[in-house]
């Protein structure tokens, strides 16, 4: 494994009482859910120590935060494992716009961890919210203002559920160079100053975690974050030009 930082060591140190207590009592156990920089880390610490009776879940297939789940040998994977719960939360938002971060902010507001509940998807009446089962009670009898409407809370049949198409916009570059400024400054577009400027400041993040270095180098698949601007995803590379130069699919996030 890469060098941890102190946050990831005290995670692995976790990870190794849940293999412990998937093993004394023979039956699965689910982490909080994870950034997608944990997730990376539990795999590179579940693949050195050779354990494949293991799965990540979200809700949906293309959920960004997800939870762990570690079964007994004997075990199969099954998603129900992972315990999550669909949570509609909707409100009279006619005359009202409100985003992502009004939804965060009202669910942080009740003294919520952030790690107990996964992706939040907004529209135009309110959002879908994939939560751990334990948390579901307490949404429910405490449910939340938003820019001061009134939600309400219903459970929603995860096994039915179509989730929402993220809009993006499809961005085809071609860089000399795969670092973090070229791409934020193409993605974006806005110069490498202001990219760099964007990134010294701490509001630049790769898979949630804050780059201040401009040499960062970009890799498929890798979300960026950029206070104030929105979401990029690096989809896919698509090979260098005559000149040398890389060919890059990037996603905007509308």
């Amino acid at each position: 494994m890469q060098q941890l930082t102190l946050e990831e060591k005290q995670f692995c140190s976790r990870l190794e009482d849940l293999l412990e207590r998937v093993e004394k009592r023979y039956q699965e156990e689910a982490t909080d859910f994870l950034t997608p920089a944990l997730q990376r880390v539990a795999q590179d610490f579940l693949q050195e120590r050779r354990i494949h009776n293991y799965f990540f879940a979200g809700g949906y297939d293309e959920a960004e935060r997800k939870r762990l789940v570690i079964y007994p040998d004997f075990g199969e994977a099954d998603e129900t494992m992972a315990d999550i719960v669909l949570i509609r939360l909707e409100g009279n938002f006619k005359f009202v716009q409100v985003n992502h971060r009004d939804f965060l902010g009202a669910l942080m507001s009740l003294g919520i961890k952030r790690e107990k509940f996964g992706d939040l998807l907004v529209d135009e009446q309110g959002c879908y919210l994939l939560a751990t089962k334990e948390i579901v009670p307490y949404i429910q009898q405490n449910c939340p203002r938003v820019k001061h409407v009134p939600l309400t809370a219903q459970i929603i049949d995860i096994q039915k559920w179509i989730p929402p198409k993220q809009e993006v916009k499809e961005i085809h570059i071609m860089v000399a160079s795969l670092r973090i400024d070229t791409i934020l400054a193409h993605g974006f577009g806005f110069s490498r100053t202001k990219a760099i400027e964007m990134i010294q400041s701490g509001k630049v993040q790769v898979n949630y975690l804050e780059i201040k270095d401009n040499d960062f180098i970009c890799h498929e698949q890798d979300l960026i974050s950029c206070r104030g601007k929105g979401k990029l995803k690096v989809v896919q590379f698509n090979g260098e030009t005559k000149k040398g130069k890389e060919k890059v699919i990037l996603w905007k996030y509308i």
